[in-house]
């Protein structure tokens, strides 16, 4: 540590320079870390002290020049320069390479010293130390005071040409000493309006391995309360406008670019003036953003280390939710909601027993005085919560009549709605709680008739007369949906358009294609194709078919998304037998052999076309028809056969003789397959007459096991023969020929027994001698309009049968 005598009574006059140096002592200051500490006072009652380290520290990294604690700019400079003083030696070293140059010697040796001369002064570092002519010489020309990068102290830019690209160096000089609203600056001052851009070109070898930086301030008038960025890159930005973010500075930014063949690492301080009204917005701004994002997005139950007691069961925290992302809308949702919470949980009275468990604790080892600036606002919000109970009050009521309208399926006559008003009424006199009363309240409708039944008023005489609106509604809505009817239903019902057929129709268009069409394929479909619970089948042998039960729910949705998608999307009538797709999933699709279809998971569901090149296609070939009409351990020609006669073509077969013997459950145990099984029971004259119809049937789907699964041979292992030939002699093969078969020969029938059952569904009766116009008419029109699905639901809402009810004296029968 070296600590020089003051120096007193110095005289300096203005624009004096004062240069302390400091030189390394033994030679090597690769590492010094010296603290240098110096005090400049100024003589006389009013003296003035300039203090370098503590002028200087504070933004030491900004570069030079640097201003001192009085406001005046720059006043401090960094150097580097010898601090021994002007040597006295020759001004270029003997040995140096230089001097070699200038000693002469032949022209190839002299261009040789030339180029090392330009290789040392453009080398990224000094020379080696052993080579101490060419240091010193480096040391020399590369210093600022140097013949090559000699400053003067009044700069004077200067834009020189460069002769190899004929472009400026620096900026152009015209720029200096003037403001962009034209009045004058200083010579040496740059002002430009923001957003500007400069470029400053350089030569390479002078800006490689060095800093460039530039410092830059709001002008003390025109930019008082603006704000502006700085950046220094290397090349042209894309958009000069676009604030980048960074930290508040104040009154001047500086940017810096150091690698040339590196990306630009810059500070992006947003420059204000100190107290100004940018400074405000921009720091208030930069807090809103911060506040956001909270320091911890993680924390402890606020509760008591048991976890028994706590004054916050919810705890809401969606403000920058709802200002960010909600609209208006859906705040409201979000308040409604939490109002619901609150309302449901009654937390607020729940807190008033919460808080007088703590401040009971409290008195144990506290002073219980800290909670009671709590305890009023607790006792204020349980008062006005219970308030706000007792104000609900009427308005459950009214909802609970609201229900009982959705319930009974139409509006609730006066006398109805004034029982159930007398009945909670009752219920509180009896001084039964609100919440009791508004339960039996619901109850009671729960058990009306008139939920209970789907009840009709028919007229007086036996003429036919037509539905009440409301009535009608209800029968389209379970027709379709098996359910109550929607808003919109109900609304074309009780404004009275729903009796126009043109209305009806249209309503029953829309229904089909909504998602609750589900329900009529469940309700409807499954039913009629003997599969409504086949997911809780359970005859198979698990021995043979041990993956049967787990595929059961699957084969059973496959066939309910078939028909939603057959009325959804209107589908052909003629598509229950030869739809060329169907829906499976992977397990499903693993069980028909689909290796192609491939699925993200084992929930997904897919749609597969070309089902007819697999064998495959329409409702013949599902697992849960073939499995159903089957035994527990093999299949069954005669249950299959039986199924397509009297399912699908409607076809009227007596019921067998009581003594008929029972067949071989296990086709795998037998020496004959169970055709030639079949074939042999059916020779019985008792028998043979029904066997040659439905026979020939179940022979051409033999080709699926008990379980739906394609195969080549039983499981007795012995080949599979599906060619067979009808009652009427016309001969097929498999399932392509059963199919082709059904579509030609017995299509009348096959339309005619679909017509009959989503009729009888529809009208909630089975068909009857009078519908037959009606069945005539639906087939006729599906021949006529390409045997789409919604043209027989039109056809049935539009009949009489569906908008008209019978009177009250009218016979039951035919």
């Amino acid at each position: 540590m070296v600590k020089p005598a003051p120096i007193e009574k110095l005289a300096i006059l203005q624009g004096d320079l004062l240069s302390l140096i400091i030189g390394p002592r033994d030679g090597n200051h690769s590492c010094d870390l010296t603290a240098v500490d110096m005090t400049i006072l100024a003589t006389g009652e009013n003296g003035k002290q300039w203090d370098l380290a503590a002028d200087v520290s504070p933004n030491v990294l900004e570069g030079n020049p640097h201003s001192d604690r009085h406001g005046n700019a720059g006043v401090w400079h960094f150097y580097v320069e010898l601090d021994k003083g002007t040597p006295t030696g020759p001004v270029i070293p003997t040995d140096s390479v230089l001097a070699r140059w200038r000693a002469g010697g032949t022209q190839e040796e002299r261009a040789r010293l030339a180029e090392a001369v330009q290789t040392l002064l453009t080398a990224p570092a000094a020379p080696n130390a052993a080579a101490k002519g060419d240091l010193a010489l480096y040391q020399q020309l590369t210093s600022l005071g140097s013949p090559l990068l000699r400053i003067p102290r009044e700069i004077r830019p200067q834009a020189a040409s460069s002769a190899s690209t004929g472009k400026q160096w620096g900026l152009d000089p015209a720029l200096f000493g003037k403001h962009p609203n034209g009045s004058a600056l200083e010579p040496t001052s740059l002002c430009v309006h923001a957003p500007s851009l400069l470029e400053v070109r350089l030569p390479a070898s002078l800006a490689e391995g060095r800093e460039f930086v530039t410092t830059g301030t709001l002008h003390p008038a025109t930019g008082r309360d603006g704000s502006v960025q700085l950046q220094a890159l290397k090349t042209r930005p894309d958009n000069a406008t676009t604030l980048v973010t960074g930290t508040v500075g104040t009154a001047g930014g500086r940017g810096t670019w150091t690698d040339p063949d590196k990306p630009p690492t810059y500070s992006t301080p947003i420059v204000v003036n100190d107290g100004s009204e940018a400074r405000k917005r921009i720091e208030a701004s930069l807090e809103e953003f911060r506040s956001t994002f909270p320091a911890a997005l993680c924390y402890t139950k606020i509760v008591p280390v048991d976890e028994v007691v706590t004054l916050t069961l919810y705890y809401r925290e969606d403000v920058l939710l709802r200002r960010l992302l909600l609209t208006e809308t859906q705040a409201a949702a979000l308040d409604r909601l939490w109002d619901q919470l609150h309302f449901i949980s009654q937390d607020a009275l729940t807190l008033v027993d919460a808080f007088e468990q703590l401040w009971q604790f409290a008195t144990q080892d506290a002073d219980p005085k800290v909670f009671e600036p709590m305890r009023e606002p607790i006792k204020a919000r349980a008062l006005a919560f219970r308030q706000s109970m007792t104000n609900a009050e009427p308005s459950h009521v009214e909802a609970v009549l609201r229900f009982a309208n959705d319930a009974y399926r139409r509006p609730l006559t006066g006398q109805e709605s004034t029982e159930l008003r007398q009945l909670y009424k009752k219920l509180r006199d009896q001084e039964m709680s609100h919440d009791d009363a508004i339960r039996l309240s619901l109850a009671r409708i729960l058990v009306s008739p008139a939920f209970l039944y789907r009840s009709e008023k028919p007229g007086p005489g036996t003429a036919p007369g037509p539905v009440d609106g409301s009535e009608l509604a209800t029968r389209l809505s379970y027709f379709l949906w098996s359910s109550s009817p929607d808003a919109e239903l109900r609304a074309a019902a009780e404004s009275g358009r729903l009796k126009d057929p043109d209305v009806l129709a249209a309503q029953a268009r829309r229904m089909l294609k909504d998602a609750r069409v589900r329900r009529l394929s469940t309700e409807f479909a499954c039913a009629w194709l003997h599969i409504y619970d086949f997911d809780q089948l359970g005859e198979k042998s698990e021995r043979h078919f041990p993956t049967f039960a787990g595929l059961r729910p699957a084969m059973h949705e496959e066939t309910i998304r078939f028909f939603t998608d057959f009325f959804q999307n209107n589908g052909s009538v003629l598509g229950v037998l030869n739809a060329d797709h169907t829906f499976v999933n992977q397990d499903l699709a693993r069980h028909y052999g689909f290796a192609d279809v491939s699925f993200k998971s084992t929930n997904e569901w897919r749609r597969v076309e070309g089902l007819q090149k697999r064998a495959r296609g329409g409702v013949l070939a599902q697992a849960t028809v073939l499995s159903k009409q089957s035994g527990a351990a093999r299949t069954s020609p005669i249950l299959r056969g039986n199924w397509v006669a009297e399912v699908l073509l409607g076809d009227k077969l007596p019921k067998p003789p009581k003594d008929v013997p029972q067949l071989p459950e296990d086709e795998g145990a037998v020496e004959t397959t169970m055709r030639q099984i079949t074939e042999k029971h059916s020779t019985d004259p008792k028998c043979s007459g029904c066997h040659r119809r439905i026979d020939p049937y179940g022979f051409a789907l033999e080709a699926f096991d008990a379980t739906g699964k394609h195969r080549s041979e039983d499981l007795g292992h012995r080949p599979i023969d599906t060619r067979t030939k009808g009652l009427d002699g016309i001969e097929f093969d498999g399932l392509e020929g059963l199919r082709g078969y059904l579509l030609t020969n017995r299509r009348d029938a096959f339309l005619m027994q679909f017509c009959r059952k989503l009729l009888g569904y529809s009208l909630g009766r089975g068909v009857r001698l009078s519908d037959t116009p009606l069945l005539n008419e639906m087939r006729a029109r599906l021949k006529a309009e390409d045997f789409k699905v919604a043209v027989a639901v039109d056809s049935i809402v539009r009949s009489k049968q569906f908008r008209e009810i019978r009177g009250k004296e009218a016979p039951t029968d035919d």
